[in-house]
């Protein structure tokens, strides 16, 4: 089969398209065809070899069909969505035309979009779910901050916290994407400095009820100050840096009675307590395909151009999702 590696890991350019032996299925896995994936950041950070250990195929998810399933679940060409469970850190990625992923790690679905469109939802929509339901259990009308608003989970969190009729705080970096957050149905974009909580206070005295944080450690103080006492808080990205906090006191760090979770979707998707199975894909892909809530999906290139696909997302232009498709 075809397969994406790299020879040294570091820059994009070390990307190419090679041949690599095609996995055969086994026991508690399903081998499948890959139609299109979408690319992550977790991606540029193993490309880059910053993200530890990796397999030799890197990649995190991916859309295809069910080329052999040993359970006799899932028939032959089957719509299956793939996502982590191991993928490009302890078993081969997404980024071949071929992968063998756990079964806990599947979810199969129904539908006529075409592949590229496909491959921007699982991931993205799927994270951003399991924080707003299982983290944060967020609640109608409650107000959400979602701190990396322009990132693709921040997307598509704004997206289902709108659809959910909560009021959505948004924040970016970036002053030409204000009008993007707010076409997907943030109802505040706050441009992002450094520090927000006093603007946060302004538009939503007393604080916010919830907080979505996707920067990271490095606005970790600013965001729990955007609270509201007993507000909830989790930790879901990491967009601002991995160095971690050389001094941490929660008792003096955390303002009292605020709850402070985590949601790191390659360690948890497919465990017990975070099936699969629990998230609502098909709805989510039927959705978009009725149109009531937007896909998020900006540009897709062909495998071909996995390089161009990696420095776009890496240089922070996609204003969305970008898929590499087969």
């Amino acid at each position: 089969m075809k397969a994406i590696l790299f020879n040294q890991k570091g820059g994009a350019e070390n990307l190419t398209i090679g041949e690599y032996d095609k996995p055969v299925s086994s026991d508690g896995m399903v081998l499948i065809r890959i139609r299109a994936f979408g690319i992550n950041r977790a991606e540029i950070y193993m490309r880059r070899g910053e993200f530890g250990p990796t397999s030799e195929i890197i990649g995190i998810e991916c859309v295809g069909e069910v080329e052999s399933d040993p359970s006799g679940q899932y028939g032959k060409g089957q719509q299956v969505a793939a996502l982590v469970g191991g993928m490009g850190r302890t078993i081969n990625g997404s980024y071949a035309e071929y992968t063998n992923v756990p079964k806990s790690n599947d979810i199969p679905f129904e539908s006529r979009l075409p592949w590229n469109e496909l491959a921007a939802i699982p991931e993205t929509y799927a994270t951003a779910w399991a924080i707003l339901n299982w983290c944060l259990d967020a609640k109608k009308e409650e107000c959400l901050l979602i701190r990396g608003g322009s990132s693709t989970i921040g997307m598509a969190g704004i997206v289902l916290a709108s659809q959910m009729k909560m009021r959505v705080v948004a924040t970016t970096r970036d002053q030409s994407k204000v009008h993007l957050l707010k076409k997907l149905g943030a109802e505040t974009v706050i441009v992002d400095k450094g520090r927000i909580s006093d603007q946060v206070m302004a538009v939503w005295p007393g604080g916010v009820d919830k907080v979505m944080e996707l920067i990271g450690v490095s606005s970790m103080e600013d965001s729990l100050a955007c609270l509201r006492p007993k507000g909830h808080i989790c930790f879901a990205g990491f967009l601002g840096g991995l160095k971690p906090l050389e001094q941490f006191q929660p008792i003096f760090q955390i303002p009292s009675g605020v709850r402070l979770t985590t949601l790191a979707s390659a360690l948890a998707f497919g465990q017990a307590g975070f099936e699969m199975s629990g998230i609502p894909l098909q709805k989510i892909i039927t959705d978009i395909e009725k149109g009531t809530i937007p896909n998020i999906l900006s540009k897709t290139f062909p495998a071909k151009d996995i390089v161009e696909a990696h420095k776009m997302v890496e240089t922070n232009l996609a204003n969305g999702k970008v898929v590499v498709q087969w």
